[in-house]
């Protein structure tokens, strides 16, 4: 089996999201700072799980997105022109 070369700019990619979890990880321990760091962990995983919810009960958060979601794409458009 061979393996798939990865893109520089999905290790990048990835490396980003991983930051930001991590901070988000460091944020969810300053709403209940008694949380050991691996009960940080799973309630940011259980935050992360019911994202999709929130996002159904909240448009404006969908919008905000895609507005994210053009923005990217209008830069890479750029960078590429």
């Amino acid at each position: 089996m061979t393996k798939s070369k990865i893109s520089s700019k999905v290790v990048r990619a990835r490396s980003l999201a991983i930051y930001e979890l991590e901070q988000f990880i460091n944020y969810v321990r300053t709403v209940d700072p008694e949380l050991e760091p691996d009960q940080a962990i799973v309630l940011t995983a259980y935050v992360l799980s019911d994202l999709p919810n929130l996002f159904q009960q909240n448009p404006e958060l969908v919008d905000r997105v895609k507005e994210k979601a053009t923005n990217i794409k209008l830069k890479h458009r750029a960078s590429n022109s």
